[in-house]
């Protein structure tokens, strides 16, 4: 441990949010010695984005799924509290066309390829390898300061692989991308895939695809939390100051400290449980709950430069949905719909265990704040694909959720040009208050996790 620090180990820190970016800022901050850290939590659990249930005494995840070997911060987070993984071999595809009533599964290659050759293919992903490996010191560090100086990489995505003659990858690319709540080619800037379809990623989604997978070591393969990845943060919160089912009403942030005040359930004797009113003094804050400028301004007096931050942040509605589905079982643990369909129809289809009826449907939603029409439209969309499929939800035992939030938190391209970001860093700790989360790296847990460290090395220890 460094002999001296910037900010001193016995300060008191308050983390608002108890998903990847709370925790394991909590997890770093007590890694270096820091002991008065708490975690405030509005939910009766952690994990966020996170979440994960049991069905029939088998663990389904009803959003974050899967990690890759890229993944290296959260699987040392894994080996550290015992987390098991297991491999996820192979996807396939549904073709599925709304207007005729029909559907069909299989096919993934066919629809990636297009009229393009399998060789021809190859050497168009190694053409992609060799390019992200030339820009790797840009786009593969933590964080994005210094991004706006690369022009020609902050443009969307699309015109990125136009203008290295890649176009042909488009549809693959679409798969990780759009299918898995980052928006269109056309809508992502560059940096965000970039960074995200590293070399290790790149592989193993190409890998998992294959026919072949389960022949490949698992450390070359997409693979999932055995227990469900909402279990890794469970485990890791239990070494953590982490509070539950806190509802925060007020914070002040002075000269002299962050003052907050909050309600919380207070057990007594019996089963009795009341709500009570409280105050405490923080010396520092870490923002890790989502940054939705409407929610935050109802606990917090913004700056005039963080509400510029925050009006500039763009997010995708997206949603999961689950039911028990009888007669139709996938050849493939996951299935992307192909073409890629319109918001409002689901496009990626999971079934974590095949002796398991529990199947997860994953869905971009038409409007920006989620409505009670676009439950409907989704799950009649579902039912109309299930059907077509040869199955038919279980009215009888109709296990269903339905999960929607703001995901992806992000900026335009000309954000990224503007040096959107390296303002931000010069914002953190103003205030006292430091901010965590995937806008500042990619809205993917490995990303959320690599900040945090990034920022708690670099702010707090020095």
């Amino acid at each position: 441990m460094p002999g001296t620090t910037r900010i001193d180990r016995e300060a008191r820190i308050l983390i608002l949010g108890a998903g990847p970016g709370g925790l394991s800022a909590a997890h770093f901050l007590r890694r270096y010695g820091y002991k008065n850290v708490t975690v405030f939590e509005k939910l009766g659990r952690v994990g966020g984005m996170c979440c994960s249930i049991t069905e029939d005494h088998q663990a389904c995840d009803l959003g974050a799924v899967l990690v890759s070997s890229s993944y290296r911060e959260v699987l040392r987070m894994a080996r550290s509290v015992g987390a098991k993984l297991e491999r996820l071999d192979g996807a396939t595809a549904i073709h599925w066309d709304l207007e005729q009533g029909t559907a069909q599964l299989g096919g993934l290659l066919r629809h990636v390829l297009g009229d393009t050759s399998l060789w021809r293919y190859l050497l168009l992903c190694l053409r992609y390898l060799v390019l992200r490996f030339r820009i790797r010191k840009i786009v593969g560090r933590t964080g994005w300061t210094g991004i706006g100086g690369h022009a020609d990489l902050c443009v969307p995505f699309s015109a990125w692989l136009e203008r290295n003659r890649l176009t042909e990858l488009r549809r693959l690319f679409e798969l990780p991308v759009t299918t898995f709540g980052y928006g269109s080619l056309d809508e992502i800037p560059a940096p965000y895939v970039l960074k995200y379809m590293g070399l290790r990623t790149f592989l193993a989604l190409i890998l998992t695809a294959a026919p072949f997978a389960w022949l490949l070591p698992s450390c070359l393969v997409a693979r999932r939390f055995r227990w469900g990845f909402q279990r890794l943060w469970e485990r890791l919160a239990w070494e953590l100051n982490v509070r539950l089912n806190v509802e925060v009403q007020r914070i002040e942030r002075r000269e002299d400290g962050v003052q907050v005040t909050y309600r919380h359930p207070m057990q007594m004797l019996g089963n009795a449980t009341l709500d009570a009113d409280d105050q405490a003094v923080f010396d520092y804050l870490i923002v890790a709950c989502p940054l939705i400028q409407t929610e935050l301004e109802k606990i917090l007096e913004l700056t005039e430069e963080e509400r510029w931050f925050q009006a500039r942040a763009r997010y995708i509605p997206y949603t999961v949905a689950s039911f028990e589905v009888a007669g139709l079982v996938l050849s493939r643990r996951i299935a992307f719909v192909v073409p890629v369909p319109p918001a409002g129809r689901p496009m990626l289809v999971g079934q974590m265990h095949s002796d398991n009826e529990l199947m997860t449907f994953y869905a971009r939603l038409a409007h920006e704040l989620p409505t009670a029409e676009d439950e409907s439209r989704l799950r009649e969309c579902i039912v109309q694909m299930v059907t077509a499929l040869g199955g038919h939800i279980n009215e009888q035992d109709d296990w269903h959720s339905y999960d929607a939030w703001l995901y992806f938190k992000h900026v335009d391209a000309e954000q990224f040009r503007e040096g959107y970001f390296d303002r931000w860093e010069q914002a953190q700790g103003k205030n006292r208050t430091f901010f965590v989360g995937g806008l500042y790296d990619f809205d993917y847990v490995e990303g959320v996790v690599r900040y945090s460290r990034e920022l708690v090395e670099r702010r707090f220890v020095g």
